[in-house]
């Protein structure tokens, strides 16, 4: 098997993606395409063996297959718009993240004692809005997470509930339109009121008015704090969006049933020309349609743990590395780096155990 950069790459006949098991949706479809299977067996049975005429006109399915086509095609296309926008939405999260990361690292200002370690903290917040959007499109609340919990400040203090907010915004909605003193803003949080992405976005936003006020950042370099969190707050409305509006089950439950039909009228109309290679034919036909259906079910929500899902972790984990060079390797001071007496390129230092020992520490690994 050819390989390149010590990757496996595919050979001339498909293989061995088209043998590989996980991540595919064939233990999703292999009940549609055994029940497919059977029918078509029952059907050639009757019509070799007992000699019953039980043969359609093969001209109904030409009218059916353009009608799946269609449906078809379309819950594909909505699908991946979702997986795709889902994508977009990140990467802007992600660029607001490290355009705020380089402006606090190099526009605060270090006037005063204890800065740079604020800076650092700021900088673990900022992975934390990252960290804590994954865990909130997954439904998975409050803090007690490993690649979360050591990335707040000890003093933090973040909801108390961690129940589901969903399922409490649906018990409670009948009640809030009818009783108004449930409208009242009480300083108390002990519902959950509020995700844990947005109130790591005050805090930010706090800690930026608290650096202004001692005149440690400059009124453009605050300008820009204050745009990448508002876009960092947008992308979490955003993905939010796609993640609590489903394609409607109906839409779902319609398509289901017209290719189970298609499946079971099939066997019908290829019974007499193929005989039994009816079996085998329908065996195909229902896994190849069951099969894009199948992949639509997966990618319309893609912020899950499925094989074909967005690797959120891996994108958590690609910025804390980022954010980690940041901290470790970039000069706070412009003269470091422009007031050498030969300006080059700096050599590349070696990497040694007291190299890495001594950049292990500052932002904790996600």
């Amino acid at each position: 098997m050819p390989r390149h950069n010590g990757a496996r790459v595919e050979g001339p006949w498909g293989y061995p993606i088209a043998l590989i098991w996980r991540g595919s949706v064939v233990p999703l479809i292999l009940p549609n395409v055994l029940f497919a299977i059977f029918i078509s067996t029952c059907v050639a049975y009757v019509y070799l063996v007992t000699q019953w005429d039980i043969v359609i006109a093969g001209s109904i399915i030409p009218s059916l297959s353009i009608v799946i086509g269609l449906i078809l095609a379309f819950r594909t296309n909505t699908a991946y718009d979702r997986f795709w926008e889902g994508r977009k939405i990140w990467t802007s999260m992600n660029t607001s993240i490290r355009n705020f990361a380089r402006v606090i690292w190099v526009g605060i200002k270090e006037k005063e004692s204890g800065i740079n370690d604020q800076k650092v903290r700021a900088i673990n917040m900022l992975l934390a809005f990252a960290v804590a959007t994954k865990h909130h499109l997954r439904a998975e609340y409050g803090t007690a997470y490993r690649d979360l919990q050591a990335l707040l400040p000890e003093d933090f203090i973040p909801c108390q509930s961690s129940s589901n907010l969903r399922s409490q915004y649906i018990a409670h909605r009948n009640h809030l339109r009818t009783d108004k003193n449930d409208w009242v803003i009480a300083r108390d949080n002990s519902m959950a009121a509020m995700s844990l992405p947005l109130e790591i976005s005050f805090q930010l936003s706090l800690w930026i008015n608290y650096v202004k006020d001692k005149e440690l950042i400059d009124i453009p370099y605050q300008s820009q704090c204050t745009v990448a969190l508002s876009n960092m707050v947008d992308c979490l409305g955003n993905l939010e969006r796609i993640l609590l509006t489903p394609i409607p089950v109906a839409y779902n439950i319609h398509l289901k049933q017209i290719l189970t039909l298609y499946c079971c009228i099939l066997p019908f109309t290829t019974v007499r020309d193929v005989g039994w290679l009816t079996i085998p034919l329908s065996g195909a036909v229902a896994f190849t349609l069951f099969g894009i259906e199948a992949i639509g079910n997966q990618i319309e929500d893609p912020f899950g743990f499925d094989a074909n899902d967005l690797k959120l972790d891996d994108f958590c984990y690609d910025l804390m590395l980022e954010l980690d060079y940041i901290v470790q390797t970039v000069p706070q001071d412009q003269s470091a780096v422009f007031e050498s007496s030969s300006f080059s390129m700096p050599a590349t230092s070696p990497i040694t155990a007291a190299n890495l020992n001594r950049r292990a520490t500052v932002l904790i690994q996600v």
